[in-house]
Parts: structure tokens; sequence; C-alpha cells
């Protein structure tokens, strides 16, 4: 199979994986109400997917140097597609929707790193590196189609319809899976899990990255999970309306970022990741700080700031994962991603968490003030990665 065809089919199960992602996103501001929830509950169902990650990521992953990539995609796989089954037609409050999102995070956890390493163990550089950017920036894509999807389903059939429509995307993605995917290499060594996870958190350059990594996705997802609640709170606290609906809005806010990944990914082939990831960080937090003190701002201004925003946050993502992949030691590449998606969907659950506890605290999602506050919290996430990255990189080349 050529370079090219695995890239696609490879970034194509990928977005059809995580179709079920953000699912909830759209579907929050009916659950707030159906279900009667408070801010921090609803931070609370928001980020349930990123534990059902984190928790599961540290086994299936490193897993993936002593049993076959591919196998645990596929047991992964018939995971989330049974968990968005579940939701659909099980879930009926806060507690019974939790359960069901972790296990939808344990699915993609067990799809999304896996596949990435099946695919950059089939390759050699300079392909891997270019794989393995394209592969998770395409992620974005998957976040906006399942805004997307899940927004115009709950809209003409109602929200349970969305999880199902998740469900079928998974069921597809395992077939394709199933038949395009390379199966990938084992490590045959007696060394326990436990020496890989040493090796890895004694590997100063990759630590740097993961760390960095939790503030960079503390960001992003947070602002995932709350954009739409965000825009239809915008919308109606002023006259008018978006030229655009919200679920299309907070889908282009998602997908912006995806060709800024890939801009700053060859930027970053000619000039160094470094300065690529540290620039990006920054104007992350500008633009993050600028729509903190816009709340209240003409629609069109929101908008703008709003598709900025997604673009900036979002613009290091393929590099700072390219960074860990390429500076991994390649027996204990699984165990490296697995430290490098557990630490980094900690700070998407935090991140949701947080933002929900912040509304809650300083005037609920009616208030803008309680937003602005909000967005400054967001906001830390990119400062945090910059941070870390300037200081131990400083004291790295000391």
């Amino acid at each position: 199979m050529s370079f090219r065809l695995l890239v696609f089919l490879s970034c194509t199960c990928l977005v059809l994986n995580t179709m079920a992602f953000m699912t909830i996103t759209p579907v929050l501001p009916i659950l707030f109400t159906e279900w009667v929830l408070t801010e921090t509950e609803a931070g609370l169902l928001g980020g349930a997917f990123f534990v059902g990650y984190v928790t599961s990521v540290p086994i299936l992953v490193t897993l993936t140097d002593r049993i076959m990539p591919k196998r645990i995609y596929v047991f992964s796989g018939i995971i989330g597609a049974t968990s968005c089954f579940g939701f659909a037609y099980l879930a009926q409050d806060l507690w019974t929707g939790v359960i069901f999102r972790m296990l939808t995070g344990v699915g993609v956890a067990g799809t999304y790193m896996p596949a990435l390493k099946a695919l950059v163990d089939s390759l050699e550089e300079p392909e891997r590196s270019r794989a393995s950017s394209y592969y998770t920036s395409v992620y974005a894509v998957g976040t906006a189609v399942s805004i997307l999807s899940a927004g115009y389903v709950t809209e003409y059939w109602g929200w349970e319809s969305a999880f199902i429509v998740a469900g079928v995307g998974i069921c597809i993605a395992l077939v394709i899976g199933m038949v395009a995917l390379p199966a990938g290499k084992i490590t045959r060594r007696t060394q326990s899990q436990i020496a890989d996870f040493k090796r890895v958190f004694n590997n100063r350059p990759v630590m740097i990255n993961i760390t960095s990594y939790f503030g960079h996705l503390w960001e992003v997802f947070s602002n995932r999970v709350w954009i739409v609640t965000f825009l239809v709170f915008a919308e109606a606290s002023q006259p008018g309306s978006f030229i655009i609906s919200t679920t299309w809005l907070a889908t282009l806010v998602a997908l912006i970022g995806v060709p800024a990944a890939m801009y700053c990914g060859e930027l970053a082939s000619r000039h160094g990741r470094e300065p690529v990831i540290r620039a990006s960080m920054i104007l992350a937090v500008i633009v993050g700080v600028a729509v903190a003190f816009t709340t209240s701002a003409p629609l069109w201004v929101i908008a703008t700031l709003a598709l900025a925003y997604g673009m900036t946050s979002y613009s290091d993502t393929g590099t700072i994962n390219t960074g860990t992949v390429v500076a991994a030691e390649q027996e204990v590449r699984g165990a490296t991603m697995a430290v490098h998606a557990s630490v980094g969907f900690a700070g998407g659950v935090l991140g949701s968490l947080a933002i929900g506890a912040t509304l809650q605290a300083t005037g609920g999602k009616e208030s803008a003030d309680a937003w602005t506050t909000a967005f400054l919290v967001m906001a830390m996430g990119s400062a945090f990665g910059f941070i870390i990255r300037w200081w131990f990189g400083r004291k790295q080349k000391a």
C-alpha cells in the first residue's frame, strides 16, 4: 500500500473513531435542562470521556509494545461503539451518562494511539514524522465532524440519535481498520512495564514535551467541551444572531485548527519544533485573553475571536505529538505514547471541570463576567505549556 493511501485510510479511521468524542458538546445545553445539571455537574459530564481515556490509556497503549496494536484497536473499537449505543438507549441522568462517556474514553484510548503506533511502526524517517504530524493534526477533523453531526442529528431527531450515529461511525472505522491498518510491531523482551515507564520518565526531552502537552489539552479540550454553551449564551444575550448556526460555528472553531496545525508542522520541519511550539503557545494566550474580555462584544467580534482561538490553540498539536514520537526510544515507544496521552488528556479532564467550577463560582453560564473568568482559566493552559518549555528547556541547554 502506498504511503499516501495508508495515511489517508488511517486518518479516515481516526475521524470515524472520534465521532463520539465531542458528541456531548452540542447536547450539553439540552441536558442542562433535561437532567437538571449544575455547571460543575455539566463539567463532570463533559470531562467523563477524558477520565475514561486517562485511566485506560496507560494500560492499552503500553500493551502495544507486547500485543499487536491492531488487536487492541479492534477490541477498543467494540467498546467505543457499545458505549455510544448504551448512552443513547440507557443513559437517563448524570451518573449513567458519566459511566457511558467514560467507556467512550476507553474506546478512543485504545484506537487513537494504538493506530498511530501501528502506522509509525510500519514507516521509516522522514515518512514516520510526516505521517505522525498529519494523523494527529486530523484529530480536529474528527472533533469537528463529531460536533457537526451531533448538532444536526440532535436538532432533527433528538440527542439519542446523535450517539447512535457516532456508534455507527465507529463500526465503520472498525471494518476499515481491520482491512487497511498495519498490524504494528511488538518488542520481544522480558523487561517489565514498570521498567518501561522508568525509561520514559528518565527521558528529559520527552517529559518536557509531555508536561507541556498537559497545558495544551487543558486549553483545547475545555474549549471544545464548552464552546457551544458559550455561543448559545452569547447569541441569547443580545439582539440578532450569528450568520451561521452555533453548531456550524463550533464546528468551524474545531476544524480551523487543522490547516494551522499542518502549516506549523511544515514550519517545524524547516525551522525546528521548539520555536514553532513556543510561538504558537504565546499566540494562543494572547487570543484567549482577547476572547475573555470580549464576551459581551458584538456577535461578529465573538465569532471572529472564537475562530482565531480555535486556530491558535490547536496549531501546535501535531508538532507536540511528533516531538514525543521522535524523541521516544523505539523499544518503549508504546509506553512513551501512553504517558504522553495520559498526561495530556488529564489536562482535558481538569480543564473541563475547572471551567464548569469557575462558571458556577462566578455567576453561572448566563453571566458574561463568569465567562470572562472561565476563558482566562482556559488560556492558562498554553501559558503553562510555554513556561514549562522555556524553563526546563533553558535548564537542559545549560
